[in-house]
Protein backbone atom coordinates (compact mmCIF):
# COMPACT_ATOMS: atom_id res chain seq x y z
CA UNK A 1 0.00 0.00 0.00
CA UNK A 2 1.22 3.55 -0.68
CA UNK A 3 1.78 5.85 1.66
CA UNK A 4 -0.81 8.58 2.06
CA UNK A 5 0.24 12.09 0.86
CA UNK A 6 -1.65 15.11 2.13
CA UNK A 7 -1.87 18.54 0.82
CA UNK A 8 -3.68 20.39 3.64
CA UNK A 9 -5.06 18.17 6.87
CA UNK A 10 -7.72 19.12 8.77
CA UNK A 11 -7.53 21.27 11.70
CA UNK A 12 -9.23 18.07 13.75
CA UNK A 13 -7.05 15.60 11.73
CA UNK A 14 -3.94 17.58 12.45
CA UNK A 15 -5.27 17.51 16.17
CA UNK A 16 -5.75 13.68 16.51
CA UNK A 17 -2.15 13.03 14.89
CA UNK A 18 -0.60 15.64 17.68
CA UNK A 19 -2.47 14.34 20.30
CA UNK A 20 -1.31 10.23 19.18
CA UNK A 21 2.47 11.39 18.70
CA UNK A 22 2.58 13.03 22.24
CA UNK A 23 0.98 10.06 23.50
CA UNK A 24 3.35 7.47 22.73
CA UNK A 25 6.53 9.65 22.28
CA UNK A 26 6.22 11.82 25.89
CA UNK A 27 6.27 12.21 29.02
CA UNK A 28 6.86 14.18 31.90
CA UNK A 29 11.13 12.79 31.82
CA UNK A 30 10.79 12.69 28.14
CA UNK A 31 9.18 16.29 27.18
CA UNK A 32 9.80 17.07 23.47
CA UNK A 33 10.02 20.19 20.95
CA UNK A 34 8.52 21.05 17.39
CA UNK A 35 11.74 20.79 16.05
CA UNK A 36 11.85 17.09 17.21
CA UNK A 37 8.52 16.74 15.84
CA UNK A 38 9.16 17.80 12.77
CA UNK A 39 11.52 15.38 12.01
CA UNK A 40 9.50 12.41 12.65
CA UNK A 41 7.56 10.99 10.12
CA UNK A 42 4.67 9.75 11.70
CA UNK A 43 3.42 13.41 12.31
CA UNK A 44 5.91 16.03 10.76
CA UNK A 45 2.86 16.34 7.62
CA UNK A 46 0.63 17.30 10.42
CA UNK A 47 2.66 19.83 11.59
CA UNK A 48 1.56 23.21 9.75
CA UNK A 49 3.44 26.68 10.19
CA UNK A 50 4.88 27.72 12.96
CA UNK A 51 1.59 29.84 13.40
CA UNK A 52 -0.79 26.55 12.96
CA UNK A 53 1.57 24.40 15.21
CA UNK A 54 1.30 26.92 18.30
CA UNK A 55 -2.34 27.54 17.74
CA UNK A 56 -2.95 23.82 17.72
CA UNK A 57 -1.25 23.04 21.16
CA UNK A 58 -2.64 26.06 22.64
CA UNK A 59 -6.47 25.18 21.71
CA UNK A 60 -5.48 21.95 22.91
CA UNK A 61 -4.20 22.49 26.32
CA UNK A 62 -7.01 24.67 26.77
CA UNK A 63 -9.59 22.16 26.01
CA UNK A 64 -7.47 19.11 27.10
CA UNK A 65 -7.08 21.03 30.88
CA UNK A 66 -10.25 22.16 31.70
CA UNK A 67 -13.88 21.95 32.56
CA UNK A 68 -17.30 23.57 32.91
CA UNK A 69 -15.79 25.36 35.65
CA UNK A 70 -12.45 26.56 34.22
CA UNK A 71 -9.35 24.93 34.16
CA UNK A 72 -8.40 21.87 36.18
CA UNK A 73 -5.59 21.40 38.85
CA UNK A 74 -2.26 21.40 36.97
CA UNK A 75 -2.08 17.87 38.45
CA UNK A 76 -5.17 17.18 35.93
CA UNK A 77 -3.92 18.20 32.84
CA UNK A 78 -3.35 16.66 30.01
CA UNK A 79 -1.27 18.96 27.83
CA UNK A 80 2.17 20.21 29.63
CA UNK A 81 4.18 23.23 28.14
CA UNK A 82 6.44 25.83 30.29
CA UNK A 83 4.39 28.79 29.23
CA UNK A 84 0.98 27.21 29.88
CA UNK A 85 2.01 26.53 33.64
CA UNK A 86 3.32 30.14 34.00
CA UNK A 87 0.14 31.65 33.00
CA UNK A 88 -2.46 29.15 34.41
CA UNK A 89 -0.45 26.48 36.59
CA UNK A 90 -0.75 26.05 40.65
CA UNK A 91 1.90 28.76 40.85
CA UNK A 92 0.68 31.38 37.64
CA UNK A 93 2.40 34.44 37.95
CA UNK A 94 -1.16 36.08 36.93
CA UNK A 95 -2.56 36.14 40.09
CA UNK A 96 -1.72 39.98 40.39
CA UNK A 97 -1.29 40.61 36.87
CA UNK A 98 -4.93 39.33 35.96
CA UNK A 99 -6.44 42.66 38.07
CA UNK A 100 -4.54 44.90 35.23
CA UNK A 101 -6.74 43.32 32.04
CA UNK A 102 -10.14 44.54 31.68
CA UNK A 103 -11.59 40.79 31.49
CA UNK A 104 -10.64 37.45 31.60
CA UNK A 105 -10.61 37.80 27.77
CA UNK A 106 -8.25 40.40 27.75
CA UNK A 107 -6.20 38.32 29.68
CA UNK A 108 -6.85 35.25 26.98
CA UNK A 109 -5.50 37.36 24.26
CA UNK A 110 -2.55 38.57 26.01
CA UNK A 111 -1.89 35.01 27.02
CA UNK A 112 -2.07 33.75 23.84
CA UNK A 113 0.26 36.20 21.92
CA UNK A 114 3.06 36.03 25.00
CA UNK A 115 2.78 31.86 24.76
CA UNK A 116 5.69 29.96 23.58
CA UNK A 117 5.68 25.75 23.10
CA UNK A 118 8.60 24.27 24.66
CA UNK A 119 8.83 21.63 27.22
CA UNK A 120 5.77 19.64 25.69
CA UNK A 121 4.77 16.10 27.05
CA UNK A 122 1.17 14.44 27.43
CA UNK A 123 0.97 13.76 31.02
CA UNK A 124 -0.41 10.00 31.58
CA UNK A 125 -3.55 8.78 33.50
CA UNK A 126 -1.48 5.83 34.36
CA UNK A 127 2.35 6.07 35.93
CA UNK A 128 4.69 3.20 34.98
CA UNK A 129 4.68 1.92 38.13
CA UNK A 130 0.43 1.55 38.07
CA UNK A 131 1.15 0.13 34.58
CA UNK A 132 3.49 -2.62 36.18
CA UNK A 133 0.46 -3.36 38.84
CA UNK A 134 -2.24 -4.05 36.04
CA UNK A 135 -0.11 -6.49 34.57
CA UNK A 136 0.61 -8.14 37.50
CA UNK A 137 -2.54 -8.03 38.16
CA UNK A 138 -3.38 -10.04 34.77
CA UNK A 139 -0.72 -12.33 35.40
CA UNK A 140 -2.02 -13.50 38.54
CA UNK A 141 -5.82 -13.85 37.01
CA UNK A 142 -6.63 -17.52 37.58
CA UNK A 143 -9.62 -17.24 34.75
CA UNK A 144 -7.04 -16.22 31.95
CA UNK A 145 -5.21 -18.66 30.41
CA UNK A 146 -1.58 -17.47 28.82
CA UNK A 147 -2.67 -16.63 25.45
CA UNK A 148 -5.36 -14.56 26.29
CA UNK A 149 -3.07 -12.77 29.45
CA UNK A 150 -0.60 -12.29 27.17
CA UNK A 151 -2.64 -10.33 24.27
CA UNK A 152 -4.29 -8.40 27.12
CA UNK A 153 -1.03 -7.24 28.67
CA UNK A 154 -0.16 -5.97 25.17
CA UNK A 155 -2.93 -3.80 24.49
CA UNK A 156 -2.11 -2.22 27.84
CA UNK A 157 1.38 -1.41 27.06
CA UNK A 158 0.25 -0.38 23.46
CA UNK A 159 -2.04 1.91 24.42
CA UNK A 160 -1.41 3.26 28.43
CA UNK A 161 2.47 3.34 28.20
CA UNK A 162 5.35 5.38 25.78
CA UNK A 163 8.61 4.12 23.86
CA UNK A 164 10.13 4.89 27.21
CA UNK A 165 8.35 2.19 29.08
CA UNK A 166 10.34 -0.62 30.19
CA UNK A 167 8.88 -4.27 30.31
CA UNK A 168 9.37 -6.18 32.91
CA UNK A 169 8.59 -10.14 32.67
CA UNK A 170 6.65 -11.26 30.64
CA UNK A 171 7.16 -14.91 29.79
CA UNK A 172 5.38 -15.82 32.71
CA UNK A 173 3.63 -19.30 31.78
CA UNK A 174 -0.07 -19.40 33.55
CA UNK A 175 -1.29 -22.19 35.00
CA UNK A 176 -4.82 -22.37 34.37
CA UNK A 177 -7.90 -22.82 37.00
CA UNK A 178 -11.02 -24.49 36.60
CA UNK A 179 -13.96 -22.28 35.08
CA UNK A 180 -15.88 -22.44 38.52
CA UNK A 181 -18.71 -20.30 36.86
CA UNK A 182 -20.52 -19.05 34.42
CA UNK A 183 -18.94 -15.69 33.38
CA UNK A 184 -21.93 -13.73 32.18
CA UNK A 185 -24.12 -15.02 34.73
CA UNK A 186 -21.57 -14.10 37.64
CA UNK A 187 -20.86 -10.17 35.77
CA UNK A 188 -25.06 -9.54 36.15
CA UNK A 189 -24.58 -10.69 39.98
CA UNK A 190 -22.19 -8.57 40.66
CA UNK A 191 -23.84 -5.60 39.01
CA UNK A 192 -26.70 -6.01 40.76
CA UNK A 193 -25.44 -6.54 44.41
CA UNK A 194 -23.50 -3.07 43.35
CA UNK A 195 -26.06 -1.68 42.93
CA UNK A 196 -27.85 -2.80 46.14
CA UNK A 197 -24.80 -1.90 48.07
CA UNK A 198 -24.69 1.56 46.60
CA UNK A 199 -28.60 2.09 47.24
CA UNK A 200 -28.00 0.78 50.89
CA UNK A 201 -30.92 -2.10 50.05
CA UNK A 202 -31.33 -5.57 50.81
CA UNK A 203 -31.79 -8.34 47.93
CA UNK A 204 -33.23 -12.01 47.49
CA UNK A 205 -31.52 -14.68 45.54
CA UNK A 206 -31.46 -18.80 45.54
CA UNK A 207 -28.36 -20.43 46.61
CA UNK A 208 -27.01 -23.40 44.95
CA UNK A 209 -24.67 -26.03 44.64
CA UNK A 210 -23.29 -28.19 42.33
CA UNK A 211 -24.82 -32.03 41.69
CA UNK A 212 -23.20 -35.41 40.44
CA UNK A 213 -24.35 -33.88 36.88
CA UNK A 214 -21.74 -30.73 37.59
CA UNK A 215 -25.21 -28.37 37.48
CA UNK A 216 -26.28 -25.91 39.80
CA UNK A 217 -29.35 -26.64 42.00
CA UNK A 218 -30.86 -24.96 44.84
CA UNK A 219 -30.05 -25.95 48.24
CA UNK A 220 -32.92 -24.81 50.09
CA UNK A 221 -36.80 -24.81 48.13
CA UNK A 222 -36.91 -20.88 49.32
CA UNK A 223 -34.66 -17.78 48.48
CA UNK A 224 -32.34 -16.12 50.90
CA UNK A 225 -32.69 -12.61 51.88
CA UNK A 226 -29.25 -10.73 52.99
CA UNK A 227 -28.40 -7.32 53.89
CA UNK A 228 -25.07 -6.87 51.66
CA UNK A 229 -22.21 -4.95 52.76
CA UNK A 230 -18.83 -5.75 50.45
CA UNK A 231 -18.10 -7.91 47.86
CA UNK A 232 -14.43 -9.43 48.37
CA UNK A 233 -12.19 -11.27 45.58
CA UNK A 234 -10.39 -13.75 47.11
CA UNK A 235 -8.43 -17.02 45.59
CA UNK A 236 -10.04 -16.36 42.07
CA UNK A 237 -13.62 -16.12 43.63
CA UNK A 238 -15.98 -13.78 44.36
CA UNK A 239 -17.78 -13.41 48.46
CA UNK A 240 -20.54 -11.28 49.42
CA UNK A 241 -20.34 -10.47 52.87
CA UNK A 242 -23.98 -9.75 53.88
CA UNK A 243 -26.26 -10.50 57.32
CA UNK A 244 -29.02 -12.92 57.30
CA UNK A 245 -31.69 -12.08 60.28
CA UNK A 246 -32.15 -15.60 61.75
CA UNK A 247 -34.36 -16.65 64.80
CA UNK A 248 -32.42 -18.69 67.68
CA UNK A 249 -34.42 -19.63 70.67
CA UNK A 250 -36.78 -17.23 69.71
CA UNK A 251 -34.03 -14.36 69.47
CA UNK A 252 -33.37 -12.60 66.21
CA UNK A 253 -29.50 -12.59 65.49
CA UNK A 254 -27.72 -10.24 63.46
CA UNK A 255 -24.23 -12.21 62.26
CA UNK A 256 -22.54 -11.84 59.63
CA UNK A 257 -22.02 -14.25 56.80
CA UNK A 258 -20.34 -14.93 53.81
CA UNK A 259 -21.89 -16.04 50.39
CA UNK A 260 -20.28 -17.45 47.30
CA UNK A 261 -21.55 -15.17 44.23
CA UNK A 262 -21.24 -17.88 41.70
CA UNK A 263 -23.65 -20.20 43.35
CA UNK A 264 -26.19 -17.47 43.56
CA UNK A 265 -29.05 -16.96 41.00
CA UNK A 266 -32.62 -15.16 40.71
CA UNK A 267 -30.84 -12.22 42.44
CA UNK A 268 -32.93 -9.47 42.73
CA UNK A 269 -33.95 -6.32 45.06
CA UNK A 270 -36.94 -6.94 47.08
CA UNK A 271 -39.85 -4.31 47.01
CA UNK A 272 -37.57 -2.18 44.36
CA UNK A 273 -40.37 0.20 42.28
CA UNK A 274 -38.52 2.34 39.59
CA UNK A 275 -41.25 4.25 38.91
CA UNK A 276 -42.42 5.70 42.50
CA UNK A 277 -39.03 6.13 43.03
CA UNK A 278 -38.68 2.86 45.52
CA UNK A 279 -35.04 1.64 45.86
CA UNK A 280 -35.70 -1.22 47.40
CA UNK A 281 -35.91 -2.50 51.42
CA UNK A 282 -33.29 -0.59 53.60
CA UNK A 283 -30.62 -3.26 54.57
CA UNK A 284 -29.39 -3.20 58.58
CA UNK A 285 -26.82 -0.67 59.78
CA UNK A 286 -23.71 -1.98 59.72
CA UNK A 287 -22.88 -1.22 63.48
CA UNK A 288 -25.65 -4.06 64.10
CA UNK A 289 -24.40 -6.90 62.69
CA UNK A 290 -22.16 -8.74 65.01
CA UNK A 291 -18.21 -9.39 63.27
CA UNK A 292 -18.54 -7.44 60.10
CA UNK A 293 -15.99 -5.01 59.43
CA UNK A 294 -17.51 -1.32 59.99
CA UNK A 295 -14.62 -0.35 57.40
CA UNK A 296 -12.77 -2.52 54.88
CA UNK A 297 -9.69 -3.73 56.14
CA UNK A 298 -7.16 -5.37 53.06
CA UNK A 299 -6.30 -7.63 55.88
CA UNK A 300 -9.89 -9.37 55.89
CA UNK A 301 -8.66 -12.81 54.75
CA UNK A 302 -5.58 -12.93 57.14
CA UNK A 303 -7.89 -13.19 60.17
CA UNK A 304 -10.90 -14.98 58.21
CA UNK A 305 -8.68 -18.40 56.68
CA UNK A 306 -10.70 -19.27 53.48
CA UNK A 307 -13.49 -16.89 53.68
CA UNK A 308 -14.34 -17.85 57.38
CA UNK A 309 -16.91 -15.37 58.89
CA UNK A 310 -16.44 -16.64 62.73
CA UNK A 311 -14.72 -13.61 64.61
CA UNK A 312 -10.79 -14.26 64.96
CA UNK A 313 -9.67 -15.82 67.64
CA UNK A 314 -6.16 -15.93 68.99
CA UNK A 315 -4.27 -19.31 68.30
CA UNK A 316 -0.99 -20.79 69.40
CA UNK A 317 0.55 -23.54 67.42
CA UNK A 318 3.41 -25.82 68.12
CA UNK A 319 5.96 -26.24 65.42
CA UNK A 320 8.61 -28.78 65.40
CA UNK A 321 11.88 -27.48 64.06
CA UNK A 322 14.85 -29.48 64.71
CA UNK A 323 17.74 -28.05 66.45
CA UNK A 324 21.64 -28.29 65.60
CA UNK A 325 22.71 -31.05 68.43
CA UNK A 326 25.85 -28.97 69.47
CA UNK A 327 23.57 -25.82 69.73
CA UNK A 328 19.98 -26.23 70.87
CA UNK A 329 19.22 -22.32 69.66
CA UNK A 330 20.15 -22.91 65.79
CA UNK A 331 17.47 -24.07 63.81
CA UNK A 332 18.45 -27.08 61.08
CA UNK A 333 16.43 -25.09 58.41
CA UNK A 334 13.78 -22.88 58.05
CA UNK A 335 10.27 -23.96 58.98
CA UNK A 336 8.08 -20.98 59.27
CA UNK A 337 7.34 -20.74 55.18
CA UNK A 338 3.78 -22.18 55.46
CA UNK A 339 2.48 -19.97 58.44
CA UNK A 340 3.61 -16.95 56.36
CA UNK A 341 2.55 -17.95 53.46
CA UNK A 342 -1.09 -18.04 55.44
CA UNK A 343 -0.81 -15.26 57.73
CA UNK A 344 1.74 -13.27 56.29
CA UNK A 345 4.21 -11.51 58.65
CA UNK A 346 1.11 -11.69 61.57
CA UNK A 347 2.24 -14.27 63.36
CA UNK A 348 4.36 -13.44 66.56
CA UNK A 349 6.78 -15.81 67.60
CA UNK A 350 6.09 -16.75 71.62
CA UNK A 351 9.62 -18.82 72.85
CA UNK A 352 10.94 -21.96 71.81
CA UNK A 353 10.90 -25.08 74.41
CA UNK A 354 14.05 -26.17 76.52
CA UNK A 355 13.52 -29.71 75.86
CA UNK A 356 12.67 -31.54 73.02
CA UNK A 357 9.29 -32.88 71.81
CA UNK A 358 9.17 -36.51 71.50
Amino acid sequence: MGKRILSKAVRFERMFRVLDYLKRNTDREHPTTQAEMRKSPEVAEFIGDKETFNRLIKDMARTMNSDEFGYKQEKDWKIYFHHFKKYYGNDAEDQDEEADFGSDQEYEDYADQTMHIDGLYYNRTFSYHEINSIIEGILSTKTLHTKAAAGLIKKVEENLTTKFYKKGARQICKVMEPELADREQLSANLLMIQKAIDYNVQISFRFNGYTYQKKLEPIRDRKDTVSPYYIVASGGRYYLLACKEIMIKGKTVKNMSIWRIDLMTEIEIPGEDEASGIKGKPRIAKKDVENLPLEWSDDFQLKHLNMAYDKPIWITLKIKSPKQEDDPSRRVKVDYTFLHDWFGDQFRYVQTEKTSPL
